[in-house]
């Protein structure tokens, strides 16, 4: 019988190979749940799509995880930022940290889902690695009952919180390296699902032009830079000419490739990009 050595006893080379060890159970986990990810995506992309409201909600690094997605989507695919709104136990509107003493705390799982505002064509992400989080569950058992849709994303099976759910994501991975702490594998396993989960649900919703994120917001140089280079790899031209579209379109990187490959003033351009739900389709209605 060999003996594993415990991780305080180990180098500081074989601690890091061991934790990284632990983590090669994350994508072969994950891809058995691909079926449940795929019906939360398409549950996703409907609710937005008749004017929902995406909510993501948990507690401690559950809770920060939901908190990580509802701040990187709008700029990737061009939300409104009231489209997309998280909570974590403790922290309040926008707050990342949260704190662990609210985990417990039923009224406040309840009193922070009503306070994003949600109603009956929404729908809540409830993330928590055991299933059991008691804030959590109230915020679930609250969204169902205002007719809301509730996605649960759990690292076990057979939990409360997924019995909540219209679509339950159970990703088991078993015991962590460190014992207990979540933020580890199940950490790693939750990111990766809402990753593509919510990238789908954008695929599904138009927000991707093939594997370009058409609808980046251009904030800054970078992304500035970004948007003008898709523009140019779509239409096939120099990245200058993309950027002069790009600016004169306001920075709607859909009207720019409008204005380069249809000739239209970048006004026109922008109201047909409205009308469409994907670019291909506002490039076919205005040969």
């Amino acid at each position: 019988m060999t003996t594993e050595v415990p991780l305080d006893q180990l180098s500081a080379v074989a601690a890091v190979e061991r934790l990284l060890d632990a983590e090669t159970r994350v994508v072969p986990a994950v891809r058995t749940a691909s079926g449940a990810i795929a019906d939360a995506a398409e549950l996703i992309a409907a609710r937005m799509g008749d004017g929902g409201t995406l909510t993501l909600i948990g507690a401690g690094t559950s809770g920060r995880l939901a908190v990580l997605q509802a701040a990187e989507l709008p700029g990737t695919f061009g939300l409104p930022v009231d489209r997309v709104v998280a909570r974590t136990a403790g922290g309040g509107p926008g707050g990342l940290t949260g704190t662990d003493g609210d985990e417990d705390d039923l009224d406040a799982g309840r009193r922070d889902l009503l306070e994003t505002g949600f109603d009956t064509g929404d729908i809540l992400v409830a993330v928590a690695a055991s299933g059991r989080t008691p804030y959590t569950l109230a915020a679930a058992r609250l969204a169902a009952e205002l007719g809301g849709a509730v996605v649960s994303v759990t690292t076990q099976v057979g939990s409360p919180l997924a019995d909540l759910a219209d679509v339950a994501v159970e990703i088991p991975v078993g015991p962590e390296a460190l014992r207990g702490s979540t933020r580890l594998t199940a950490g790693t396993t939750t990111k990766l699902a809402l990753d593509a989960m919510t990238t789908v649900a954008m695929v599904q919703l138009g927000r991707v032009h093939g594997d370009l994120m058409i609808d980046v917001v251009p904030a800054n140089a970078k992304l500035r830079a970004r948007s003008a280079g898709l523009v140019a790899e779509i239409v096939g031209c120099p990245d200058g000419h993309a950027l002069e579209a790009l600016d004169a379109c306001d920075g709607n990187a859909r009207a720019a490739v409008l204005v380069l490959t249809r000739g239209l003033e970048p006004g026109e351009a922008a109201s047909i990009a409205a009308e469409h739900r994907t670019l291909r389709s506002a490039l076919a209605a205005a040969r």
